[in-house]
């Protein structure tokens, strides 16, 4: 079975995020740093790309109102290339869900499959109300940002192998067709866990239970479920964030 590194790249940052957003019915009103995560997963014959980033920072203001800032080297294509990596020459992209802050420069992978759960993609299409600004949905005026490369979709249904070596996996909780990427590498496996762990406290809570969920989700039930099925699959320090700065404390993972 092949092996992979995985690394995590910095394709901008929240500068004032509110906390209690990532963290369940905790810690109002503390503003946290917070990067938007693309995932590179790689050995010497393959490169898979997991969620391709945010917007510009204009367009973040003006649409969702969060403070960002993304310098010129971390515009993903830029940010790849810093890696020795051409994202035209990507072949796979995996779309954790279809936020605005994880798939919005899916453009940029013009010959890669982009893989995206069923369940997530039907959910974009007409979100609750109070979910559309996350998708920029139709319903507020805007035009979803995974539509510019959907003809590029590869709609997956559940668990699926990707590549020997690395699983999709169907992890509802975040959004109804969240997924995270398994990864087989030198030192066992790895779970991209994105959102569905926003942080490294959210996967070790000092609370009342033993993780913390988002502040936004869809359904807690099928979330609980979810975390319990991402404790079956990776041990507590192999969990990868979506939005936490100590993630960059190592170049790559395993480390």
């Amino acid at each position: 079975m092949p092996t992979y590194e995985i690394i995590p790249v910095n394709v901008g940052e929240f500068t004032a995020f509110e906390k209690s957003m990532f963290v369940y019915r905790k810690d109002y009103g503390v503003k946290l740093h917070a990067p938007f995560i693309m995932y590179v997963v790689r050995n010497e014959d393959v490169c898979v790309v997991v969620d391709t980033g945010c917007s510009d920072p204009e367009w973040s203001m003006r649409h969702h109102g969060y403070p960002v800032i993304r310098q010129d080297h971390q515009i993903p294509d830029r940010a790849l290339k810093g890696l020795g990596i051409n994202p035209a020459d990507v072949k796979y992209v995996v779309n954790t869900h279809l936020h605005w802050d994880h798939c919005f420069n899916n453009y940029q992978f013009p010959n890669a499959k982009i893989y995206v759960q069923k369940r997530e993609l039907q959910y974009a299409i007409c979100p609750l109300p109070h979910h559309c600004a996350q998708y920029e949905s139709f319903q507020v005026g805007l035009v979803p940002p995974w539509i510019k490369a959907m003809t590029q979709f590869q709609v997956v249904d559940g668990d699926v192998s990707l590549l020997p070596g690395i699983d999709l996996v169907f992890l509802p909780g975040h959004t109804p067709g969240f997924q995270g990427v398994l990864v087989d590498t030198a030192k066992g496996k790895y779970l991209i866990a994105g959102d569905n762990v926003a942080l490294f406290e959210c996967w070790d809570s000092s609370g009342n239970h033993k993780h913390s969920i988002s502040g936004l989700y869809n359904d807690l039930g099928e979330y609980w479920a979810s975390l319990s099925k991402m404790e079956q699959l990776a041990v507590a320090d192999r969990v990868l964030p979506g939005h936490d700065m100590k993630v960059f404390e190592h170049k790559a993972y395993p480390y």
